[in-house]
């Protein structure tokens, strides 16, 4: 009675599909160990469920097979497309939700360093620029003045 019980109570099913709990899995082959009968119990339900996997199939949406064969098509070009017809490879970049474009991190913190640099010399260039037309505008009023006494005076120089 205890093992017709124990059959109906759904722990072979969790077992098959994968659900079942790590203490389950080990009662299950305690009590395979014990009753041998359980052995083809779980063979049965293992046909059935197979069975009624390829008797009632689900297609599934045109999307997922792209996707597959997307994907094995990569892993067979060594991680790029590539077209027979050029010695051009391209790489997948499309992102997963199809959004936004997904970069290992170090490239982030590199394109990061690049902006706040630019940034850095975009100020530096503005600031010497400013203080090159300063000192040349304070340079140019003594320039002439200069230029001219030595005109006069040609000796002081």
């Amino acid at each position: 009675m205890e093992l017709k019980f124990y059959i109906e109570s759904g722990i072979i099913e969790s077992f098959v599909l994968g659900l079942a709990t790590d203490a389950e899995v080990e009662e299950l082959q305690h009590m395979r160990r014990l009753y041998p009968e359980l052995d083809t119990e779980v063979e049965y339900v293992e046909r059935r469920l197979e069975r009624a996997a390829f008797d009632e199939p689900a297609m599934p949406p045109k999307e997922i097979r792209d996707r597959i064969l997307q994907k094995v098509t990569w892993e067979q070009n060594g991680g790029g497309y590539a077209d027979p017809a050029s010695n051009y490879t391209f790489i997948n970049i499309q992102s997963k939700d199809g959004n936004h474009i997904t970069v290992h991190r170090w490239w982030k913190i590199f394109f990061i360093i690049f902006f706040i640099m630019s940034k850095v010399f975009l100020f530096l260039a503005i600031y010497y620029y400013l203080k090159y037309q300063q000192t040349k505008e304070q340079h140019g009023s003594y320039l002439p003045h200069q230029y001219h006494q030595e005109q006069r005076h040609p000796n002081l120089g």
